[in-house]
């Protein structure tokens, strides 16, 4: 199913500067699969698909994710952003009809990442983070460790990620945790 046949339902769902950040991780996440031998149809979709809740207000996600049956802690219900993955991954799977299980994991687990990932999921998490729009202190860091690997990518992305929050002073999701510990103990921070 051609992933343009979305852009118009997503037109519905975001705001123009999201939707324009989403064509852009759909096109960094089909570079990444390309580049490392994995289904690029599936991570440009993943891409695209991404943010489709973003832009709901807190107190929608939370609403949809009770009515989802989607379990959260104390850190979701302070930061209900942080419920987009996992309300998007569901509207995905309910209204849109899509149900690749790595296509939902990697739109649910696209924000805080996890321990394990599968190869969808860490070019999805890496898509976003180093998308040509973003721009600000580690990027260019990840966007070359993307080139040495995926698990680089991901590595340094996570590494980044946890800095910046431990600066400002904010909560850390126990799944980003996660996955910085599973690259501590693959070595890749030596």
């Amino acid at each position: 199913m051609p992933s343009s046949k979305w852009v118009p339902v997503l037109r519905e769902r975001l705001s123009l500067r999201r939707l324009e950040h989403s064509l852009r991780v759909a096109e960094n996440a089909e570079w990444l699969a390309t580049r490392w031998n994995l289904d690029s149809q599936k991570c440009y979709l993943a891409g695209l698909l991404h943010d489709i809740a973003r832009d709901y207000p807190p107190e929608e996600l939370l609403r949809l994710a009770w009515a989802y049956g989607i379990v959260w802690a104390e850190l979701e219900a302070n930061f209900p952003v942080l419920l987009h993955g996992s309300v998007g991954a569901e509207i995905i799977k309910r209204d849109l009809g899509l149900t690749d299980p790595e296509l939902l994991e990697a739109v649910r687990l696209h924000t805080t990442g996890d321990y394990p990932l599968s190869p969808t999921a860490k070019v999805l998490f890496l898509a976003d983070y180093i998308e040509p729009g973003r721009n600000f202190p580690g990027v260019t860091k990840a966007r070359q460790a993307a080139e040495l690997s995926l698990d680089h990518g991901v590595a340094v992305a996570t590494q980044q990620i946890l800095a910046h929050l431990l600066t400002v002073g904010q909560a850390i999701d126990p799944k980003t945790i996660n996955l910085y510990n599973y690259y501590v103990n693959k070595g890749f921070y030596r």
